[in-house]
């Protein structure tokens, strides 16, 4: 999986698909508001994202940056969305935003995902012995 997060770069990252579903929706709610890849505005101001470093479980982890009115940042805390696609720990992201990410990112997984394994299942009864 790719994930062009810093300064629009390609950077390999990899994570678990449901992982990886999660971030493109985190993605597109930055785009959203900043069209950025990586920032957004909070409740309490403007934050920006910086993915961490793989994990082998397939979790995506990365740490949380608050934007000061001058334009510097500073670390304010991290995210952690495990490899099943829910996501434990965003600072500056609301619990709407989590519930939102989330929910888009298993109905695009289902969609994907479980339609391809179907069709598979029904292709492999076709076949003749």
């Amino acid at each position: 999986m790719y994930n062009n997060v810093n300064k629009g770069e390609k950077d390999m990252y990899k994570c678990s698909v449901k992982a990886q579903l999660v971030m493109d929706q985190i993605r597109s709610r930055c785009q959203e508001d900043t069209q950025t890849n990586n920032k957004w505005r909070g409740r309490s101001g403007n934050y920006m994202y910086i993915m961490g470093r793989e994990n082998a479980d397939g979790k995506a982890t990365g740490v949380v940056h608050k934007i000061a009115e001058d334009g510097s940042h500073k670390l304010c805390g991290s995210f952690k969305i495990m490899s099943d696609g829910i996501i434990t720990r965003f600072t500056g992201l609301s619990k709407a935003d989590w519930n939102n990410a989330m929910r888009s990112a298993e109905a695009e997984y289902k969609a994907k995902y479980e339609a391809d394994k179907t069709e598979t299942t029904a292709t492999e009864q076709k076949v003749a012995v």
